[in-house]
């Protein structure tokens, strides 16, 4: 017996499925960064921490409402914007280590 006998009707063609595309059900939302942009608000530097912190809140209230594409927007923004300050931080402190030690030598 064929493995096509099970099926009423005969033989049926191949499914062509697009795995790319799922129904909103089952995508997961973005993350959010918001721990993320809590602490480096908090630690490196406000401003920049402050538009990260903005966009990582927005994250779940856009995927809520429907609007996939501007939560994702919203949560790269999040990332970029907290990366930045991360890197703006790290600068500052090699800055004051810089300067600090310069003038502890030159003392």
């Amino acid at each position: 017996m064929s493995s096509n006998a099970a099926v009423p009707g005969g033989a049926r063609g191949p499914v062509h499925v697009n795995v790319h595309t799922y129904p909103a059900q089952l995508q997961y939302p973005p993350r959010t960064y918001l721990l993320f942009s809590i602490l480096v608000t908090i630690f490196f530097f406000f401003p920049t921490g402050l538009v990260a912190l903005v966009n990582a809140a927005r994250v779940n209230s856009f995927w809520k409402a429907g609007e996939h594409d501007k939560a994702r927007k919203a949560s790269r923004r999040a990332r970029n914007w907290g990366l930045l300050t991360f890197a703006i931080g790290l600068v500052a402190m090699a800055a004051v280590v810089l300067f600090s030690s310069i003038s502890y030598v030159n003392r």
